[in-house]
């Protein structure tokens, strides 16, 4: 096919670069970092929104977010390694005495962490929820409503940072949402499926779900049930769409990419949640995190039971010195 025809046909090739703002021209932008910059930004004050709608503090739905943000990056970038470039796992241990050893002038760009797995981090996500609730004690159901309404918002900038950049190949089709003369492995190029284009679209239909689903009544904890069991059949049915391996993409096991094996469990887990809240007592929010928003008040901070518990140590401490 000539490259007007499938420019005509199809999504014209394009890759956003990186750039500049005048006067500060030693910082370069990337388009991707500052579309997922955007999309966590957006997230919490979205989640915040939420909270103080439904009568508790916002800043608890921004401490449990920022939770998930810090352990998800983290998880992000280490499982992406463990998934996809096990064979760096050698080279970290290798490099990691010298590494120490020179702290802090360490070179860290030296470590073989690149790149970014999306179930990486909702693994490390999930690590921070859990973290967040052994340190507040507040029950995670009705709180996690928050962060399941922002996460479609947080999403589709992610994934439209993934799409501009097409870091997400797939394979080749006649699609009408192909991406014509798409620049990956050698040319002639050819339309393929872009990944995360589909993934922005998945998020765009979140959303106006959401949105309808908000002045719903519901059960709490309903939102962060279904959000895993409307993700992880769309993820799974996509990993068949990526160029394989020997292309550039991922690594398959036993015929299957590491994003579908997690798209199984993560559906689990949502079946679960679903169950759940289905059939359990709905669980309420705390007392003690409830705010109204036109009460004038400064919105709780959230609880830490483990400060309160040194705090009580070192007083009975002092008592008994």
């Amino acid at each position: 096919m000539s490259s007007l025809l499938s420019s005509l046909l199809y999504i014209p090739w394009f890759r956003a670069e990186k750039f500049t703002i005048p006067g500060l021209d030693f910082i370069a932008i990337q388009p991707f970092g500052l579309l997922v910059a955007t999309g966590v930004i957006l997230a919490i004050f979205m989640g915040e929104r939420y909270a103080a709608r439904h009568g508790w503090s916002p800043a608890i739905a921004g401490s449990l977010a920022m939770h998930m943000v810090i352990f998800g990056f983290a998880g992000a970038i280490v499982l992406n390694t463990i998934f996809y470039y096990p064979e760096r796992i050698g080279i970290f241990f290798e490099r990691l005495p010298g590494m120490i050893a020179d702290f802090p002038n360490s070179d860290w760009s030296a470590l073989p962490f690149t790149g970014l797995s999306s179930y990486g981090g909702f693994i490390g996500a999930t690590i921070g929820i859990f973290y967040f609730q052994k340190k507040t004690q507040i029950p995670f159901m009705p709180i996690g409503d928050a962060i399941a309404f922002a996460f479609p918002f947080g999403w589709f900038f992610g994934r439209m940072g993934c799409f501009v950049v097409h870091d997400h190949p797939g394979k080749e089709t006649d699609f009408f949402l192909a991406v014509a003369d798409y620049q990956v492995g050698a040319p002639p190029y050819v339309p393929r499926h872009d990944l995360g284009l589909y993934e922005v679209i998945w998020s765009a239909a979140m959303i106006g779900l959401m949105v309808y689903l908000l002045p719903k009544k519901r059960k709490p904890g309903l939102l962060v049930a279904i959000t895993p069991v409307l993700y992880a059949p769309i993820r799974f049915f996509l990993d068949y769409l990526r160029i394989d391996k020997a292309s550039g993409g991922d690594a398959r096991y036993l015929g299957l990419t590491p994003g579908q094996y997690s798209s199984i469990a993560f559906m689990i887990l949502g079946v679960w949640l679903l169950r759940r809240v289905l059939i359990e007592p709905a669980q309420v929010v705390p007392e003690s995190i409830r705010w109204d928003k036109d009460s004038g008040k400064p919105p709780p901070p959230p609880p830490n039971v483990w400060r309160e518990a040194r705090k009580k140590r070192r007083a009975e401490k002092k008592a008994q010195a």
